[in-house]
């Protein structure tokens, strides 16, 4: 465990939901497979614990990393930005999961569990036993250019992991490993927001996805934000919705989508009631979608269960 592993530098996700989510469905449902949608979550129980791991590159924001190795802060380029912080590409993982403690990334999220666990490996994560893992892959170039290669990681692992899924917003990424896995988990584009440009096609995400046949060619699905399925206008009301899901399903793509949460502020058609925002995307006429990203599984879980 003295080496820089790759596996300190992905943001893990455990897939949780109803109970309906894994056995056979009772009702059918307007997903891809007619399955209940899974509620993913998003570095664990991130609305109440500090995250497990997260999908920047910097510790700064998620550990007490400053206080422990003050003078290991550098500057990297990532993209066309400086980037300044506390990178996990400078510490052995023994540097990491020995000395360093996690805190909430939101600080207006309660501190009660701030340095109080240590940071998770996947093979932590593992351990537990859960029945699915979700990792995504945030920066695979970035640690390219650190001696990482977190696609030789992944096809490492034990068999026994439960991954079934893998998502990137690098679609070279997804591409290179697509053809190396064999099946054992499905690929997911993981989109940004619609006028941020992906770095190997050199095209936004919004002009990406007006071509899903494209998408098909390389991934079992999407993951996007919630505004690419249910929009909202300048005063926060929803607009109609686009046709993305349903176009999506008719080409044999799921639809996951995230980033939910208990506590931000979303439209006020929702009078404040997050349960109510997750039945909008899984309970109308028209669509459900494949999956919930979310801080608050507990919620995303009831409400499939409402349903």
């Amino acid at each position: 465990m003295g080496g820089r592993y790759p596996h300190m530098l992905l943001i893990l996700i455990l897939l949780h939901g109803a109970n309906a989510a894994i056995d056979a469905p009772v009702q059918k449902w307007q997903t891809l497979d007619g399955r209940p949608p899974l509620v993913i979550a998003r570095g664990g129980f991130s609305g109440l614990f500090p995250e497990s791991s997260r999908s920047g590159l910097t510790l700064d924001k998620s550990t007490l990393i400053a206080e422990v190795y003050p003078k290991k802060d550098k500057t990297y380029k990532l993209g066309l930005e400086d980037i300044h912080g506390w990178f996990a590409v400078d510490f052995t993982s023994d540097e990491l999961i020995n000395n360093v403690t996690v805190i909430q990334t939101i600080f207006s999220r309660p501190s009660t569990f701030d340095a109080m666990m240590g940071m998770y490996t996947l093979d932590d994560m593992a351990g537990l036993h859960p029945q699915q893992i979700w990792v995504n892959v945030e920066f695979d170039g970035f640690y390219r250019d650190h001696n990482l290669d977190i696609e030789d990681y992944i096809l490492k692992l034990p068999k026994d992991y439960p991954i079934a899924y893998i998502s990137s917003p690098d679609i070279s990424f997804l591409k290179s490993i697509g053809g190396k896995l064999k099946g054992r988990a499905k690929l997911i584009l993981r989109c940004l927001a619609e006028n941020v440009t992906e770095t190997s096609v050199k095209k936004s995400y919004g002009e990406i996805l007006k071509d899903l046949k494209s998408v098909k060619a390389f991934a079992s699905g999407i993951m996007v934000p919630r505004n690419y399925v249910w929009p909202v206008n300048n005063n926060l009301y929803l607009l109609p919705p686009t046709s993305l899901v349903k176009d999506a399903h008719a080409l044999g793509l799921e639809v996951h989508v995230g980033s939910f949460a208990n506590d931000i502020l979303t439209s006020y058609n929702y009078s404040y009631d997050p349960a109510a925002e997750y039945l909008q995307f899984i309970n109308n006429p028209d669509f459900t979608v494949d999956g919930l990203m979310t801080d608050f599984p507990p919620t995303a879980s009831g409400a499939v269960g409402k349903h």
